[in-house]
């Protein structure tokens, strides 16, 4: 008999076998157990229909898998992140952004053609429609970059036919429609990043530059926003760090992405919830609550004071820990071979000196080592952009566009799988 949990109802009196699976048992399993909900008095054999099921509340599903997946590995007790089987480390060395999105999205590494063909039709749509151009020229440069950014989002859906009518049919576009799904989710890797250029050219009123049909996304996203960039250096460093945020598992922006997408909607309106997801101060957000507090510190002498403050609870250190990792996050590492890439760049830069000391003196103090609270990577890796010059307000909609490939590959693992709505049950409480 396979393994199984033994488990005897105090309620009852009946006994229950639950089948276990790699360590985790099926919530309907767990649901052929039924008892009284008031609890405290066995259930008269004459009333077995005031039984209920049993029912499970995990407050922010931190015990609760949502779904079967064979895209993204994460071993937190031993610092291990693999792709379709593919280590993070082997993917960074040897691989480009869009051979590692490929992987994700279609399970195996692109041979020449497969990876000449993903990048040409890539670049066929990175262009942007005059509508997604009003839409967000209608807004105030002082708008905040990620508004602009949603708005250019929101303009691609109006502006992509298929994606319009998918909502008004009874019959999907998508799901198990591996031709529909495969061409949308391209377009849709390549409206996003492009929809990151839109919003940063207008913010800063700049003109919108014409992408190449050669250029790959991170050089056409280079192009777009008028970023000279003659050796290709920025280029290849953004395009490592777009590897390292390709796809994190579930986090909460995917499992939002994923929230909508059972409903059997277009792609981009996916990446909509996605990015709003993102939006807020304990996601993405952090970034920018990260960056005011380095801002407000003013420079390295007043980092012990304010880590003195941090174990104080009188701050809060944005950027520092994560629920998964128990062991050092394997991106750190990578970010670190980036950053002495930069090493020059970050010296000069007085913001990124003061993050540099608090990693240094955080990593060596016993509250943040017993804790295990080392820099978020996903925080971590930003800093690369700011030695690179380029504006801390754009780079939360650049972490959108660095993860959406993962997102779909994540949407066409949904559309080969049998759907069913998600819908999660709350419990009543006066």
């Amino acid at each position: 008999m396979s393994d199984f949990l033994q488990v005897l109802d105090s309620r009852t009196g009946e006994k229950y076998d639950v089948p276990v699976s790699d360590n985790f048992v099926l919530a309907a399993d767990l649901a052929q157990i039924k008892g009284p909900v008031s609890g405290g008095k066995k259930q008269q054999k004459s009333g077995p229909e005031n039984l209920q099921k049993l029912r499970i509340l995990d407050v922010g599903f931190q015990h609760t898998a949502c779904k079967q997946s064979s895209i993204t590995l994460i071993n937190g007790e031993e610092g291990d992140l693999r792709f379709r089987g593919h280590r993070i480390q082997d993917l960074f060395h040897k691989h480009n952004y869009q051979e590692t999105i490929f992987l994700l999205i279609w399970g195996h590494l692109p041979t020449k053609e497969e990876a000449q063909h993903f990048s040409d039709s890539l670049a066929a749509v990175a262009s942007p429609p005059k509508v997604v151009l009003d839409a967000v020229h209608a807004l105030p440069h002082e708008t905040d970059v990620y508004s602009l950014f949603l708005t250019a989002l929101s303009a691609y859906v109006g502006a992509d036919k298929q994606m319009i009518t998918s909502r008004h049919k009874a019959e999907s576009t998508y799901h198990n429609n591996m031709h529909n799904t495969d061409a949308a989710l391209i377009r849709a890797i390549a409206y996003v990043t492009t929809a990151t250029a839109v919003a940063y050219c207008h913010k800063y009123k700049l003109p919108i530059g014409e992408p190449k049909s050669t250029g790959t996304l991170v050089e056409n996203y280079l192009r777009m926003i008028g970023r000279p960039d003659p050796t290709g250096s920025i280029a290849r460093s953004i395009d490592k760090l777009w590897i390292i945020y390709a796809d994190h598992e579930m986090s909460n922006s995917t499992a939002a992405f994923l929230h909508v997408a059972s409903t059997l909607t277009d792609p981009l309106s996916c990446v909509i919830a996605m990015a709003a997801a993102g939006s807020g101060p304990l996601h993405v957000g952090a970034l920018e609550l990260c960056y005011e507090g380095l801002e407000l510190l003013g420079t390295v002498d007043n980092v012990p004071a304010y880590l003195e403050a941090v174990k104080a609870k009188q701050f809060r250190l944005y950027g520092y820990g994560h629920r998964v990792y128990k062991a050092k996050d394997p991106r750190a590492t990578l970010i670190e071979e980036l950053m002495q890439e930069h090493k020059a760049a970050i010296q000069a830069n007085p913001l990124l000196q003061i993050a540099v000391e608090i990693e240094r003196q955080a990593n060596t103090d016993p509250y943040f080592v017993d804790r295990n609270l080392k820099m978020n990577a996903d925080f971590y890796g930003c800093f690369i952009y700011t030695a690179l010059d380029i504006p801390k307000d754009i780079i939360p909609a650049l972490l959108v566009a660095s993860r959406c490939g993962g997102a779909m590959a994540h949407w066409r693992e949904a559309m080969q799988s049998p759907i069913k709505i998600w819908r999660p049950i709350q419990q009543y409480k006066l």
